[in-house]
């Protein structure tokens, strides 16, 4: 509409000053054609400039995610740096469990450097997303300056991801190394070390178990559910050892 009116003025105010014979009335109405023209102008550099007849509106939502890489039996969302001052990243996650190419976040100054990720107990991932943007004040204002797109234009986004502690937070370039590393460790010499290393770990985590609950050995199915979490846990260390020495 503000479109409209300007034009308008512009117009009219044209249309006085050259047809209109009769000075009284040729003043008055090209007068008035330019306040409608200048007052058109200003409300128009008002709202494109301090988005007059308009407010910010923070949403805020929360999605469940997974994990962009399960490799090695590992839970992993990865980040990539963006930009040069060291603050800035597109984190790597997956928004249902049998997606086939992982989704990332924003890649724009609204949101590179607002991605932050905060550990959780649980198994479960969320990803937290807060928005700020632009709307009319009423559908009068959204009528006049509709047409200067500023509706829902985004001032701000945060993500925040709630990751379970088991769940590894790295680098892209820190995933990469990983693998390789974990591929020279494919070797038969390397997998008996570790077979043999897992081994002496679970005895001696079901030994202390035993002695603080020494009815652990009659129980069979009990010693064989312990022995799994600790095999596990035996992983869940010497992961964190690899990933560690690569930082």
């Amino acid at each position: 509409m503000i479109l409209a009116t300007l034009v308008i003025g512009a117009l009219a105010a044209f249309i006085s000053y050259i047809f209109i014979k009769t000075p009284k009335w040729r003043i008055i109405a090209t007068i008035v054609s330019a306040v409608i023209l200048i007052s058109s102008l200003v409300f128009l550099t008002l709202n494109s400039h301090d988005h007059y007849g308009m407010h910010q509106e923070t949403t805020t939502k929360t999605v469940q995610v997974y994990p962009a890489s399960t490799k090695n039996g590992l839970n992993m969302v990865l980040y990539k740096p963006v930009g040069t001052n060291g603050k800035e990243t597109v984190v790597v996650y997956k928004k249902t469990l049998d997606q086939k190419k992982p989704s990332h976040t924003q890649a724009n100054e609204l949101t590179a450097a607002n991605n932050h990720v905060k550990r959780v107990s649980g198994d479960t991932a969320t990803l937290k997303v807060k928005e700020t943007r632009w709307r009319f004040d009423s559908s009068a204002a959204k009528l006049w300056f509709g047409v200067s797109g500023l509706e829902n234009k985004l001032v701000k986004r945060s993500n925040t991801f709630y990751l379970p502690k088991a769940w590894f937070y790295l680098s892209t370039d820190q995933a990469k190394a990983m693998q390789k590393k974990m591929s020279a460790m494919k070797s038969k010499a390397a997998q008996q070390k570790l077979k043999q290393q897992a081994q002496q770990y679970v005895m001696a985590q079901i030994k202390q178990a035993m002695m603080k609950n020494p009815a652990l050995a009659t129980d069979k199915a009990k010693q064989a559910s312990l022995a799994k979490q600790y095999v596990q846990k035996f992983q869940q260390q010497m992961f964190k050892k690899v990933i560690k020495s690569l930082k």
